[in-house]
């Protein structure tokens, strides 16, 4: 049987990324107590519901909503989640948007120590990014970053607007949830959303030729191989459940 939430770790972490997110989403909420009960919420979804559930919520957040890769890297059986204290001069930047990026990637090559020397004294840096609406937000900003470790130091997949307004604010480490690899044959969880987009790929095409089901064939074998989970979604959940004979015919395939 499948362990969808790997630890106690990876369900606080994911707990706190919906609490944050939630309040990005209903932020025309200013009552605190219904903050409270929101968050009470979130803590007993797996109890109301189940685990698969839960971690479809935090991709359908993540993926569906933010393009994100929090549920890639928190779902991955490689890695172990740490709460620590990480300076900057060991932070990776990653992206957040165009005009953000064009300083915090392309001029500055992801340093975060360069971008803070910078924006003291690069006037029209700190006028574009601000225009961006980059801005503190108390009732969420005291949430921990989320990072992995990589050969180039801790890599930042969620809190960029965090840590950069740390760097303006002259700190020198910042909170965060460390990844580290702990199985490297460990793999990440795929999204039921990812593997019914195969589905209505086939479902909607105007012409279901072998080329066509060739393709969506190899693509479940692949997320077979690369997801700990492929193989459930792809023939419990997705084939399994389909009224479609065609569907379940060609979803059978994929693990031949």
């Amino acid at each position: 049987m499948i362990k969808y939430v790997l630890s106690k770790n990876v369900l606080l972490i994911a707990q706190q990324y919906l609490k944050h997110e939630f309040r990005k989403i209903f932020n025309d909420i200013g009552d605190f107590k219904i903050w409270r009960q929101i968050d009470k919420s979130i803590e007993g979804f797996i109890k109301r519901e189940d685990e698969v559930s839960f971690w479809e919520l935090v991709a359908a957040i993540s993926e569906g909503w933010k393009l994100k890769t929090v549920h890639h890297y928190l779902f991955n059986s490689k890695y172990n989640w740490k709460l620590k204290k990480i300076p900057f001069s060991k932070v990776v930047l990653t992206g957040m948007s165009p005009v953000i990026d064009e300083y915090t990637i392309k001029k500055f090559n992801r340093n975060p120590l360069a971008f803070a020397k910078s924006w003291k004294i690069d006037k029209e840096m700190r006028r574009k990014i601000l225009k961006t609406g980059l801005s503190p937000h108390k009732e969420r900003d005291h949430f921990p970053i989320l990072v992995f470790q990589s050969n180039d130091g801790f890599r930042v997949f969620d809190g960029m607007r965090r840590t950069l307004l740390a760097l303006i604010n002259n700190e020198t480490e910042i909170k965060a949830w460390v990844g580290y690899e702990a199985n490297p044959r460990g793999k990440p969880l795929v999204s039921g959303n990812r593997c019914y987009f195969l589905s209505n790929v086939y479902t909607l095409a105007k012409r279901k030729d072998k080329n066509l089901e060739r393709s969506i064939v190899r693509m479940g074998k692949e997320i077979i191989f690369h997801y700990r989970n492929g193989r459930d979604v792809l023939i419990k959940r997705i084939a399994g459940w389909s009224y479609n004979p065609e569907i379940r015919r060609i979803f059978k395939k994929m693990i031949k």
